[in-house]
C-alpha cells in the first residue's frame, strides 16, 4: 500500500541536494511540504493536508541524518592526491585477461604510475597516468573504445578497520563531495581505502572539504 510516508520519501531521495539539505535540518518542513503537496496528492489520488507531509518529513529527518552528520564516527588515517591521469573505456572482449597481463607488466607502474582496471559485465574501464597513453592505447587498438576522459586525479582515502564495520562511511564521504556540486567519474574501493577519480580541476576542493571532514 502506497503511504504518504513512501511517496515523499521517494521524491526527497530523487534529489540529493534536497535529501541532504532536510537531514542537515537547512529547510523548512512547512514549505517543502506546501511544495511536495501536488505530486503527493496526484500519487495518492486523494486530498493531503500539509501537516501530513510535515510529519513524513520529519521521520524521514530521524531516519537518515546519521548519514551526514559525523558525530566524531567517521575519520581516515591518510589521504593522498594523484593528478596527470585518464580513463579509457572499452567494450566487452574476450582479449581482456591478455590485456590485463600486459597492462600490468608495464615498467611505469614500477615508477610511481598510477593503473586501476573496473571490469563490468559490458564494458571495461581503465583509468592510469597519461604518461602511459600511447602504450595503452596501442595495446587496445583493435577494442573497441567506449569513452575517453582526459584531465582527471584521484584522492585515495586510507582508513582503518574500524570504519569497514561502522555503517554510513562511504555515503558520508560521497555525500560531503556531491553536497559541494563535485562530479565524481569513478569510484574504486579496497578493504581499506576508499579512491575517487575526479576532474582535475576539482582535486583541491575535494581535497579541502574532506581534510574538514574526516580529519
Amino acid at each position: 500500500m502506497v503511504t504518504i510516508s513512501h511517496i515523499v520519501e521517494k521524491m526527497v531521495k530523487e534529489n540529493p541536494s534536497l535529501e541532504i539539505s532536510l537531514a542537515k535540518d537547512l529547510i523548512s518542513y512547512s514549505k517543502l511540504a506546501r511544495f511536495f503537496r501536488k505530486e503527493v496528492e496526484q500519487e495518492l489520488g486523494k486530498k493531503v493536508n500539509d501537516s501530513a507531509i510535515v510529519v513524513a518529513l520529519k521521520r524521514l529527518k530521524e531516519k537518515s541524518e546519521h548519514l551526514y552528520e559525523r558525530k566524531g564516527t567517521f575519520y581516515a588515517i591518510e589521504m593522498n592526491t594523484t593528478s596527470n591521469l585518464m580513463e579509457l573505456t572499452i567494450g566487452k572482449t574476450p582479449n581482456l585477461s591478455a590485456i590485463m597481463k600486459r597492462l600490468y607488466e608495464f615498467s611505469e607502474l614500477q615508477e610511481g604510475c598510477i593503473l586501476n582496471a573496473i571490469n563490468g559485465n559490458h564494458q571495461t574501464t581503465f583509468v592510469f597516468s597519461e604518461r602511459m597513453e600511447s602504450k595503452v592505447k596501442n595495446l587496445i587498438k583493435d577494442e573497441k573504445i567506449v569513452s575517453e576522459l582526459k584531465d582527471l586525479a584521484q584522492l585515495a582515502i586510507k582508513f582503518d578497520q574500524e570504519m569497514v564495520d561502522t555503517p554510513g562511511f562511504m555515503v558520508y564521504v560521497l555525500k560531503e563531495i556531491t553536497w559541494n556540486n563535485i562530479n565524481i567519474i569513478e569510484i574504486v574501493s579496497t578493504y581499506t581505502e576508499l579512491i575517487v577519480i575526479l576532474e582535475k580541476k576539482n582535486l583541491m576542493k575535494v581535497y579541502n572539504i574532506l581534510q574538514k571532514s574526516l580529519f
